[in-house]
């Protein structure tokens, strides 16, 4: 396992990938970050955890994303109320759309003009006891993909370990 961070989620962790790289046909970039869950808690516990921790500050900063993408033809997002939130395969729920749900992993992504993504968010055993680690996969499209997750990385290493550590235990 990783360091922990001041954040309590640890970096660095196997992703859980497989099912992510194969509807992907292959990735370009794969991260995982992982926190401690409380037992019986189930895949889809730990996403809407997750997804209805989301702090404001980053809805500002996606909604700004949002409006310096939109004349690139790049999708935008629909912000759903925390007591909205549904973990159904075809929901959409910020960035993501939810393709698959088991009691072990729920994926989500997206495809867009210049990066395909997706995100899992899994309940696995680890070393303290279960785990929920949230893996994020990208392919991109064409240089403008490559170029986008790179000015968008920081914010991404930013925010995720943060969001995943309000669903701790």
């Amino acid at each position: 396992m990783g360091q922990r961070t001041e954040t309590h989620a640890r970096r660095n962790v196997a992703p859980v990938a497989d099912a992510a790289v194969a509807s992907l046909g292959g990735c370009d970039h794969v991260d995982a970050v992982a926190v401690d869950l409380a037992p019986g808690t189930s895949a889809v516990d730990f996403t809407r955890t997750v997804l209805a921790g989301t702090p404001e500050w980053v809805h500002g900063l996606l909604t700004l994303r949002d409006k310096l993408m939109a004349p690139f033809g790049l999708q935008v997002q629909e912000r759903v109320a925390r007591d909205e939130i549904r973990v159904e395969p075809g929901t959409r729920l910020g960035p993501f759309r939810i393709l698959t749900v088991s009691d072990g992993e729920v994926l989500a992504g997206d495809n867009d003009k210049h990066l395909d993504f997706r995100t899992s968010f899994a309940v696995r055993e680890g070393a303290a006891g279960l785990e929920g680690v949230c893996t994020t996969v990208v392919r991109y499209h064409r240089r403008a993909g490559h170029l986008y997750f790179k000015a968008i990385q920081p914010f991404h290493n930013l925010i995720i370990p943060r969001i995943v550590a309000r669903a701790r235990s």
